[in-house]
């Protein structure tokens, strides 16, 4: 299958919009699997954490985090289609949405490795990941509503046992 530039800003336009849409809530998380490699090779370079690695599926579960919307927004692309490397900058805007805070764009960029799996679908295998410094309170937005909804599922299933 040749693969074109045009196939390739395509799919990353729809793959920016599937995680506008799924990321936050845990029921809608795992629409977000699609578009990576089972065996996806994360290293985000972001101060002050330093250099940190994650899997496929540490990545899902840090897409989880309701109320708080974490919209990427692609400012410039770079497509090499012979080497299958899409690298991207962009900003992200962050919105607790229960309160209506909302934080400053932050700037980051993403160099992305790709692949086709069995089905000659596009597929991340590794992503190298450099962003700004995030507003420390952040994170705690994200962990709280990441925990709350983490800890409802495990109960639900807990609950569900016996």
């Amino acid at each position: 299958m040749d693969i074109s530039y045009e196939d390739l800003l395509k799919w990353f336009e729809a793959y920016f919009e599937g995680v506008r849409q799924s990321q936050g809530d845990i029921d809608t998380v795992p629409n977000l699997k699609k578009y990576f490699a089972p065996d996806l090779e994360l290293t985000m370079y972001t101060a002050p954490s330093g250099k940190i690695s994650m899997s496929r599926d540490a990545l899902l579960i840090s897409f989880v985090h309701p109320g708080l919307q974490e919209d990427i927004v692609p400012k410039h692309y770079v497509i090499d289609v012979g080497k299958m490397v899409v690298a991207v900058q962009f900003e992200i805007h962050f919105i607790h949405k229960p309160s209506g805070k909302k934080w400053d764009p932050i700037q980051a960029s993403a160099h992305y490795h790709l692949t086709c799996d069995e089905n000659m679908d596009i597929k991340i295998s590794r992503i190298h990941y450099w962003t700004e410094v995030l507003a420390e309170d952040i994170f705690a937005y994200w962990s709280k509503a990441r925990e709350a909804a983490l800890s409802e599922n495990a109960l639900n299933y807990i609950n569900s046992k016996g």
